[in-house]
């Protein structure tokens, strides 16, 4: 190794940070609610206690780093879901590895949930996914870090971690697991979400065991997922950050389809247990929300739906616009230098964007 043959002094030299160095500024893969998020090159804590999201928040970042264009199915050309966006107009190149489930579970995932919500097949050459769970788990670090060379993706879904160390409490196997990991996140300049489960107890939200006090000592964001037992709303937090704060909670139902769709707080348990991505409701608030008008900028529009209908989160409003924007009720367009929405279909009156925002 180079390293190896320099003196602790050029070592030394070759680490200095000075406030002349030429060093580039994080790059981001998406924004959530405005917010970026998930930055290449640095590593992301997805948590909660079992069956409270996590696979959900993991679908819903890889939908949306491959969906196409899809303007006429009211998509963006980015992808939005539940308020979350791809910064890059070009799809991102994903590797998903699945320590946990079966390779039955694995691929339904993939097909009936991922590719549903993007309206499409997920790409072979785009999307590469790998089940472990029969591997032995001295075995699995290897073919993970093999997946990441050979592939070079933008964004991996590590799920989960714990898997590739025998004991969760051994530090010096922790440091290990998540050194390596930064190494290649740094140089193949991915983003590595990993997902690791909080301890049982219900009132203790901490990373289970060593590898989870250093997976959050070294993470550069921390999600946390919860399932409100009672109204089957989910919930993600963002809970640590070095960079970007993200104030509000996202919140979702799950569909009779088994798809997370964006849900306002008080819907009834079994509302949010059978949410339709085909109800009126969302139809019916920004129908009301436009006045009558064609068109409509996006603040104005958003000032609109978060007073009528009494909103104080902008999650909730994220929610609500990325389920009209997968339905079709809304179409996204840029007029100049102005984001704008606009209902599809006869148009009622001539478009009026005098509207402040």
């Amino acid at each position: 190794m180079e390293s190896e043959n320099l003196t602790i002094i050029e070592q030394l030299e070759k680490l200095r940070i000075t406030s002349s160095s030429e060093i580039p500024p994080h790059e981001f893969l998406y924004t959530w609610n405005g917010v970026p998020c998930f930055a290449r090159g640095e590593l992301v804590a997805v948590t909660g206690k079992a069956k409270s999201g996590k696979t959900y928040l993991n679908s819903i970042l890889m939908a949306a780093a491959g969906l196409e264009p899809a303007l006429n199915a009211g998509l963006t050309d980015k992808g939005h879901f539940l308020g979350l966006e791809r910064i890059r107009e070009k799809p991102l190149r994903v590797v998903w590895i699945d320590t946990e489930q079966s390779a039955d579970s694995t691929h339904e995932i993939l097909r009936d949930r991922i590719g549903a919500m993007m309206g499409a097949e997920a790409s072979e050459d785009a999307y590469h996914v790998f089940n472990l769970r029969q591997v032995r788990w001295q075995d699995r670090m290897t073919l993970v870090l093999a997946a990441i060379a050979i592939c070079m993706p933008d964004l991996v879904i590590f799920d989960g971690i714990r898997d590739v160390v025998g004991d969760i409490n051994n530090y010096e196997e922790a440091q290990n697991t998540i050194g390596q990991l930064l190494k290649v996140a740094s140089e193949y300049k991915t983003c590595i979400v990993c997902v690791l489960h909080q301890n049982k107890a219900a009132e203790d939200k901490t990373l289970r065991g060593a590898l989870g006090t250093e997976l959050q000592n070294k993470s550069f964001e921390t999600y946390e997922c919860k399932k409100d037992p009672e109204t089957r709303i989910f919930s993600i937090q963002q809970t640590a950050t070095r960079k970007y704060d993200m104030p509000n909670k996202i919140q979702f139902c799950v569909d009779k389809e088994g798809l997370p769709v964006g849900c306002a707080a008080g819907l009834e348990p079994e509302q949010a247990s059978h949410a339709d991505t085909s109800q009126p409701g969302v139809k019916e608030i920004f129908r009301t929300a436009m006045m009558g008008q064609s068109e409509m900028r996006a603040g104005a529009l958003k000032a609109q739906v978060m007073m009528r209908q009494n909103l104080r989160s902008d999650s909730i409003y994220g929610g609500l616009l990325g389920t009209a924007l997968q339905q079709g009720v809304l179409i996204r367009r840029a007029v100049s230098d102005r984001e704008v929405y606009y209902q599809p279909g006869p148009q009622m009156i001539e478009p009026q964007l005098d509207f402040g925002g």
